[in-house]
């Protein structure tokens, strides 16, 4: 996906609210496994609500390393570039303004299926790096190690992210066939880890 920042807005500085509108753009966009590329030409300004509400939100929902392999951003202005680096400086308000925000509007269902799956993955991750793979569809062995290692605390901040922390194994082809013809246990293991 390719987002022209000055087309969010006709006003010349995005806002705090344009910030909001990119994350969902971006959310779309992630949950699609899409690269995102935001580019700021010809954007000589932005509110620092706008950069906290976009990319602190992301940073904080998808994680630095995702973000590293999905997000691209071009044509970035020193002007931009500078006011970006002074709203850094003020994360810890952001972050304390965006926990009592999630902490107001959890959706419960989500992170009560948010937290069982992390707490699942968590033990699996820490016995049996096979079954890791196989069952919980973690293939990633740094990513296996550093579930294995979260603390209860950290799991209930992913689980609160508003977003869903895993994703289905199979493909749309897989599960318009499923309906046309009986599976066997065999076919379904293969299906859930050819992913």
């Amino acid at each position: 996906m390719y987002v022209v920042i000055k087309h969010l807005t006709k006003l010349k500085t995005p806002q705090t609210c344009h910030g909001k509108q990119l994350v969902k753009r971006a959310r779309e966009c992630f949950l699609l496994n899409e690269c995102l590329t935001l580019d700021f030409e010809g954007v000589e300004s932005i509110s620092k609500g706008f950069f906290q509400e976009a990319i602190l939100t992301l940073v904080n929902e998808f994680g630095a390393d995702f973000l590293k392999c999905k997000l691209q951003v071009v044509n970035m202005s020193p002007a931009v570039e500078a006011i970006m680096q002074d709203a850094l400086t003020k994360v810890d308000e952001f972050v304390d303004r965006l926990m009592s925000q999630n902490q107001e509007t959890v959706d419960q269902e989500l992170y009560d299926l948010n937290l069982a799956w992390l707490v699942k993955v968590r033990t699996t991750a820490r016995e049996n790096a096979l079954q890791t793979h196989l069952i919980m569809g973690i293939a990633d062995e740094a990513l296996r190690l550093a579930i294995a290692n979260l603390s209860m605390d950290e799991m209930q901040a992913l689980a609160r992210s508003g977003c869903l922390c895993f994703a289905p194994r199979f493909t749309s082809q897989f599960i318009q066939g499923f309906r046309q013809r009986h599976h066997d246990l065999v076919d379904l293991l293969l299906a859930f880890t050819a992913g």
